[in-house]
């Protein structure tokens, strides 16, 4: 019996806690890395909005006073890791003075069923 006794080494009581206890830190990595991917996707969707608002601000800049467009819906398709993603672009203009209009650009999308909304404006004249 004595020789039981002096044995050196991991019991299997004491493999599974290791395990468990692996597997526990394991499961809260993953959790974290998941979130992670989360916001790094949802940053990426905004900067193609902002992308998007800022080349179509900058396309209409250059358009006379005249014929700027009071209101006009444009749906914009990226490629965003590897998924699709619709952009819905509403550009408005309004009458500041005659020689001078607003132009608000407003770029929507969805993201796991949630609306995000970018706008941006500018004075054109």
């Amino acid at each position: 019996m004595e020789i039981l006794k002096n044995r050196k080494g991991f019991t299997i009581i004491e493999s599974l806690v290791a395990i468990a206890l692996l597997s526990i830190l394991l499961l809260g990595i993953l959790a974290s890395i998941i979130v992670i991917m989360d916001y790094t996707t949802r940053n990426l969707l905004r900067e193609e909005a902002v992308k998007i608002a800022e080349e179509y601000a900058d396309k209409y800049r250059s358009y006379p006073v005249s014929l700027l467009p009071n209101s006009k819906e444009i749906t914009v398709k990226r490629k965003i890791r590897n998924f699709n993603v619709d952009y819905t672009v509403k550009i408005k203009s309004t009458s500041v003075n005659p020689q001078l209009k607003q132009l608000t650009v407003t770029v929507e999308w969805q993201y796991k069923g949630k609306t995000y909304t970018y706008k941006i404006e500018t004075l054109v004249g």
